[in-house]
């Protein structure tokens, strides 16, 4: 169920990001989220089956490439702190944690290096938007539109 939803949300965001005006600068990062249902379909197939096959690398690749080509859009100076930002973490994580564990799979230093920096960006961005989150907060402009 979760993976047919996932394909019609997919449609829409693509179809809304390629055919219509672009996003406002404040929901930009939740770009991220379209590599959500690829990481988390490979972590629930793996668990599944117990096996790394062609379907889960399918589905991990897939999520990778959309990371790789929606990070220069998603992390800009230009594209303004909002609370909006933490809709990064979730898709991260999964792809952080579908990382590591293809990278178990298959033990090729170039899959362990990529999961390492994926678990480093990961990290770097809840460090970053805990301490943005907390100066907001501090300063009562968290919610500030």
């Amino acid at each position: 169920m979760g993976t047919m939803m996932a394909l019609v949300f997919f449609t829409m965001i693509f179809s809304r990001v390629v055919h219509r005006d672009p996003l406002p600068a404040a929901m930009v990062p939740s770009l991220i989220v379209m590599i959500a249902p690829f990481e988390v379909g490979f972590l629930a197939y793996v668990g599944m089956t117990h096996a790394v096959d062609m379907f889960a690398g399918l589905l991990f690749h897939a999520g990778l490439f959309l990371f790789v080509t929606l990070s220069p859009k998603v992390f800009r100076r230009d594209v303004p702190f909002a609370t909006a930002w933490w809709a990064v973490s979730f898709p991260m994580s999964a792809l952080s944690s579908a990382a590591l564990q293809y990278a178990e799979y298959a033990r090729t230093w170039g899959l362990t290096v990529v999961a390492g920096v994926i678990l480093f960006l990961v990290s770097a961005a809840v460090t970053v938007l805990s301490a943005r989150t907390l100066h907001r907060l501090c300063t009562r402009r968290l919610l500030v539109a």
